[in-house]
């Protein structure tokens, strides 16, 4: 835990010296595909950037705690809106979808502050019950641009959702993460998104448990 918080220290303390220098007389630093952040050829899955105006992407993460299928529209220079599918296998079988929204609030050279919403439901199987969920997810993001191909980012998330069949039910929980993508080519992102925090439910005698996603990126652009 005292490595995972020096790193987010670390990359904070980063970004925001960029913000606090925008002006800086170096050139602005570009992706593999030779675009500045924020120009149509500059893209990320994870790493507190969106899909470029008018331009599609597709991405797959898989691991814990399940599998999800995206779609991207880049909707504006600092917006896009999509779709997830997911396939849940972690904590008890089920199936998901979302509607997500990101929004670029903040970018300079190297680094962007993002904003995304998740609304979306859920649908558990666990212990003979199938349980029906609507979640509400929202956070954000500080990414950095630190090298042409590579971009990392840490990322504070508040997740919200509601169980409305069998035991009704509210649970939230603060999560905190850290993600890196590599630009393979100008179409093509490889990386990890990693997300940990504590889920609380609003039942009697349930106790805080540990939440947390590792899974593999990869995302294409269309």
């Amino acid at each position: 835990m005292t490595r995972t918080s020096a790193l987010i220290a670390a990359l904070l303390t980063t970004a925001f010296a960029a913000l606090a220098d925008p002006d800086e007389p170096s050139p602005p630093t570009r992706a593999v595909t030779g675009a500045p952040a924020g120009a149509p050829g500059h893209w990320s899955i994870v790493t507190a950037e969106t899909v470029s105006p008018d331009r599609d992407a597709i991405a797959l993460e898989a691991g814990w705690p399940g599998v999800s299928v995206s779609y991207l529209h880049g909707t504006s220079d600092r917006s896009d809106v999509g779709i997830r599918f997911d396939l849940l296998y972690g904590y008890a079988v089920g199936l998901g979808a979302d509607v997500p929204f990101r929004l670029v609030v903040n970018r300079s050279n190297r680094v962007s502050v993002a904003l995304h919403v998740d609304p979306g439901v859920r649908l558990y199987t666990r212990n003979g019950m199938t349980n029906f969920m609507t979640r509400f997810p929202v956070g954000g993001a500080i990414g950095v641009q630190a090298t042409p191909e590579v971009r990392v980012a840490a990322s504070a998330d508040v997740t919200m959702a509601f169980n409305w069949t069998n035991t009704t039910f509210f649970e939230i929980g603060p999560q905190f993460g850290l993600a890196a993508e590599y630009a393979s080519d100008r179409n093509l992102t490889l990386g990890l998104n990693l997300k940990f925090g504590p889920q609380f439910v609003t039942l009697s005698n349930t106790g805080a448990q540990l939440a947390f996603t590792a899974q593999v990126v990869v995302g294409y652009r269309m």
